[in-house]
């Protein structure tokens, strides 16, 4: 009797489950795969039965036993089971409809590719190469690909759907046209994702673990408004609201005048007052947030905070805080305004996207000077009668050091590469040096009496300390740390700040009621302005 097998091949495995076509099979006793039985002989009808492959190898005869005699064996071919070695992509849209090409080897009976529990139909380009269009998936997340064919079911690789992209906010929501903005993406899904403003690709630098953050830096643009996408493997998300390119002003100054509850703007190419902004009572601290054009001035009489857009040169806002508001820093990218409440022994933090306060850290007693770390991970806090610096955990916005410096700790600032911290010391007259690396101080500087506050240079070389008792800037070499020159300046010395170029230096005086520009060439006073009554604090733009 002839027979017939359908397949005619399987896996090297067995557990092939073989149908057998041919006349008088009733009665049936026995299939001969080769040297090996089959199992699960099942009598379908005396010209049908269905068997299960033994394992076995290479090409065997299959024969079938009936009460009439033993059939002539037809050949049934074993196939190795597909080994899958590389998918052309790995992650794709949740939605599928994307194609992929799958390499391994035995793939040329492929019938069908899973991906977890979904499945699709291959295309077989070679034994070594199929393509497959991904079904959609059910959620975001990894599943395994595996494709069956005739030699059985292969090794799973990996694949991530990945879920549609959202974005919610910018952070700045605008800045300078020239690019370089650093910003701050929030939404869902934007692991992996790539920004584009108005069409031109903006550099990511990370994307939290979650996938719910971005940072980035924008590139050069065009006044106005521009659109934001975001873009992953799961699509695309349009950034409600955008980023606003301006033109950047003059580079200017901004002096906090405590009597006269002013801001003096100063255009610092011409040295001369351009604008005088009305605050509120008592301003004394003053920051600037360049990425988003604002002024942030500490009220110390009036327990605010002014924001200043520094394009108009008004007052846009107003921020309540603590108690005798004295310090404030910005942090390097504009997003958040750090601001010391004397009175009530805390630090505000303001989000510049909202000028809403997000935190109130409480701090040792009487906080004055503050100044942010480059990579904006620390905030370091002077704190006058506690004779101690607060070192404070942007990312949990908790005190996490608390450095002992010399008395009366009036102000600080951070080197441009984060690894120290400069402290003027009023009741000691001295500048400690702090390592941030450790939270220790590596060493203390004698200057002239009562410092009152420290800036320093861009490159990091110098450190420029105002002396409010000697009416002189002490100027610190900070690879030694060793005054290396005594500036005379006007009488009572309080804010001190140094141009982004580093070219000069600009200290405000409290008689008369003065700035002082130094060239930093010369260490020399090469002009002097006259401002509004009793300046304090400056910034530079």
């Amino acid at each position: 009797m002839a027979i017939t097998l359908s397949p005619n091949q399987g896996s090297t495995g067995g557990g092939t489950v073989v149908t057998i076509t041919g006349p008088n099979l009733g009665g049936t006793s026995a299939v001969m795969f080769g040297p090996r039985q089959a199992t699960n002989i099942i009598q379908v009808s005396p010209t049908q039965l269905t068997v299960t492959s033994p394992a076995g190898t290479g090409t065997v005869g299959v024969t079938v036993t009936t009460p009439g005699g033993t059939s002539a064996p037809v050949p049934f071919f074993y196939v190795s089971p597909p080994v899958l070695t590389h998918l052309s992509a790995t992650s794709g849209p949740l939605a599928g409809g994307n194609t992929i090409t799958i390499n391994g080897t035995a793939l040329s009976t492929a019938t069908s590719v899973s991906f977890g529990g979904q499945t699709a139909i291959p295309t077989v380009l070679s034994d070594t190469q199929l393509t497959v269009i991904v079904p959609a998936g059910v959620a975001p997340g990894q599943v395994v690909v595996r494709v069956t064919a005739a030699g059985g079911t292969s090794n799973g690789l990996a694949y991530t759907y990945l879920g549609v992209p959202t974005a919610t906010t910018i952070s700045p929501m605008s800045g300078p046209a020239a690019g370089g903005t650093f910003f701050t993406i929030t939404g869902t899904n934007l692991t992996g994702a790539s920004v584009t403003i108005n069409g031109v690709a903006a550099t990511v630098v990370s994307v939290n673990p979650a996938g719910t953050s971005l940072t980035g830096v924008t590139p050069a643009g065009v006044a106005g408004n521009a659109v934001v996408v975001v873009t992953t493997g799961g699509g695309s998300a349009t950034v409600p609201g955008g980023f606003t390119y301006v033109v950047a002003g003059l580079p200017a100054l901004y002096v906090a005048n405590l009597t006269s509850g002013t801001v003096s703007v100063i255009n610092r190419a011409s040295n001369t007052v351009t604008a005088t902004v009305p605050v509120e009572k008592n301003p004394t601290g003053v920051a600037v947030a360049p990425q988003v054009n604002r002024a942030y001035v500490a009220n110390q009489g009036a327990d605010t905070v002014s924001v200043i857009d520094t394009v108009t040169n008004t007052v846009i806002d107003t921020v309540a805080v603590g108690k005798n508001p004295t310090g404030v820093a910005v942090s390097p990218d504009s997003a958040r305004a750090y601001v010391t409440n004397l009175t009530s022994g805390t630090v505000s933090v303001i989000s510049t996207a909202t000028n809403a306060v997000t935190a109130t850290i409480s701090v040792e007693p009487q906080p004055s000077g503050i100044a942010v770390s480059p990579d904006l991970a620390r905030v370091y806090v002077t704190n006058l009668t506690a004779g101690v610096v607060s070192v404070i955990n942007t990312a949990t916005n908790t005190v996490v050091s608390t450095i002992t410096v010399g008395a009366l700790p009036f102000s600080v600032a951070v080197s441009p590469d984060g690894s120290h911290a400069y402290v003027a010391n009023q009741g000691t007259n001295t500048v400690s040096v702090i390592d941030t690396a450790t939270d220790t101080v590596t060493a203390t500087i004698a200057v002239d009496a009562l410092p009152f506050s420290v800036a320093i240079s861009p490159d990091g070389t110098h450190a420029y300390v105002a002396n409010q008792g000697a009416n002189t800037i002490s100027v610190i070499d900070t690879d030694t740390n060793t005054v290396i020159a005594t500036i005379t300046v006007n009488t009572n010395p309080r804010g001190v700040a140094v141009s982004p170029d580093g070219a000069n230096v600009y200290v405000s005086n409290l008689t008369p009621s003065t700035v002082s520009v130094i060239s930093t060439t010369t260490n020399a006073v090469i002009a002097t302005i006259t401002i509004e009554t009793n300046p304090r604090g400056v910034a530079t733009l």
